[in-house]
This record gives C-alpha cells, structure tokens and sequence, in this order.
C-alpha cells in the first residue's frame, strides 16, 4: 500500500515559513545585544580615557608646583650656600653627591609623610591647612623681602655656614662617623649630613609634605628632586661667587608671591573639588 506524499513545494514552502519566523523571532534579540555590548564598551572606553587624562593632569600639576618651589624656595637657602663653599674645598661631584643624597632622602620622606597624613585627618582639613601653611610662607616671605635692603646679599648666612663647616672639621669624630668613613669619604659623609641637618624642618621640606598631600605624590617627589638637582648642581658649579651675588630680597619676593598662588589655587579649585 502506498502512502501519501505531499508535492515538494509544499514541504519547501513549510521550511522557508519555519526559518523565516525563526529569524524574526531571534534578530531582535541580537540586535539589542550587539547595540547593549558597543555602547558599554563604547562607555567604559570613554571612561577609562577620561580617567586617564585626569591622572597625567594631576601628576603634570603636581610636578610643576613642586618643581617651582623647590627653585624659588632653594636657592640662595642655606643647603645651597653648603653645596657651593664645600665644592670650593672639595671635589665639586663628591660635594654633589653627598648633597643629592640627603635632599632625595629628605624628599622621600616628606612625600610619604604627605602621603599618609590625608588617611589620618579627613582631605578638608588637609586643604585647609596645607593653604594656612601656604599663606603663613608667602607673608613671612614678603615680610623679609619688604625688611631686605635691595642690594643685599647673603653675606651673614655664608659666614655662618663657613662658621659652622669649620667648627665640624674640627670636631673629633664618633664611633658611627668614624665606621662611616669607611664605607664612604668623609667629604661625602660631610655633604650628606649637613645638607640634611639644614634641609630638616625647612619650609621647603613642610611645603612638599602639603603638596604631596594635596596632589599626586609622584609628582611632587619627580618635580622635588629635579627641583633639588637644578639648585645644588648651580650652587656646586657656581660656587660661593653666585651665592653671594644672588638678591635677597629678589629670592624672598618671588618665594612669597609663589606661595601666595599656591595658597589662591587651593582656596578656590580645593574648595570647588
């Protein structure tokens, strides 16, 4: 007995029916989700991009301002005035040496002071003191720009710095200088210890804990110790001659309108952030 069979164009047209309702049905969806997966990724690139330029820009500022005030605030300081009379006495890139060592150190240390002390006191109380801070330098600053003569030089601190290099040299050494020198030479161990002692509690080293508190602390430790290297490397080739022809009044005058900026700036975009 022979069964029925349908005409071929009927099973072809039931096929073409089937997959075109299964098409329909499944486009959409896929469309939907092809559209969800760009946008996101579209968005989340868009983000990434943004937070990236927003980091460079944090750490451009931060380098700037740190490499400016450590010029304004350095030269003619008495870490400078160190490094250009020992370089005249001594081996100008031991001298160098010596100094960078502690001023890196130094740097080191404060950033990650200004680093830490945001997670101690809350980032408000932090702005608000690192633009008191800021303000108290500047006035001081003008102050003693105001109270300078014109023309006057550093002639007091030179002499007091000679005064002091040589009351070390004449001093015995102890146990731990003495174990020390060997290891390093006493002219860098010299360098590195005065430079040090003078740069401890400075309104330099105070100036680059708040900007490392405030802004990125890369930055300011990559602007510091540029900043650091420009100044000793002039005061070591110099020597005491460019010391003691650098204006006071000039050095304090454009320290103190700095700090003032600095202080301006906090004031207005910390408060806006």
């Amino acid at each position: 007995m022979m069964k029925a069979q349908l005409p071929s164009w009927v099973c072809t047209t039931v096929v073409l029916l089937g997959l075109s309702l299964l098409a329909r049905g499944a486009r959409p969806v896929n469309a939907e989700e092809n559209d969800a997966k760009v946008e996101g990724s579209l968005s989340d690139n868009t983000d990434s991009i943004g937070e990236v330029v927003e980091r460079n820009m944090d750490l451009v500022q931060a380098f700037l301002k740190s490499l400016l005030m450590i010029l304004v605030t350095e030269l003619g300081d008495e870490t400078f005035i160190i490094a250009a009379i020992m370089a005249m006495r001594h081996p100008r890139l031991v001298v160098y040496v010596g100094a960078m060592s502690a001023l890196v150190s130094m740097t080191v240390i404060s950033t990650a002071l200004g680093y830490v002390l945001p997670n101690l006191i809350s980032r408000q109380a932090t702005q608000h003191a690192a633009t008191a801070l800021y303000t108290f330098f500047g006035l001081r600053l003008l102050w003693i720009a105001w109270r300078s003569k014109p023309q006057a030089s550093n002639q007091d601190e030179v002499e007091e710095v000679e005064a002091k290099l040589e009351a070390s040299e004449q001093q015995p050494r102890t146990k731990l200088q003495r174990v020390l020198t060997r290891l390093c030479t006493p002219v860098f161990l010299e360098a590195l210890i005065l430079t040090f002692l003078a740069e401890w509690g400075d309104r330099s080293q105070i100036a680059t804990i708040t900007l490392a508190a405030t802004y990125n602390p890369y930055g300011v430790t990559a602007g510091a110790i540029l900043g650091h290297g420009i100044c000793t490397g002039t005061a070591v080739l110099g020597g005491q001659l460019l010391a003691m022809r650098i204006s006071q009044r000039t050095v304090a005058l454009s320290g103190g309108m700095l700090f003032l900026l600095f202080a301006a700036h906090n004031l207005i975009y910390g408060s806006a952030t």
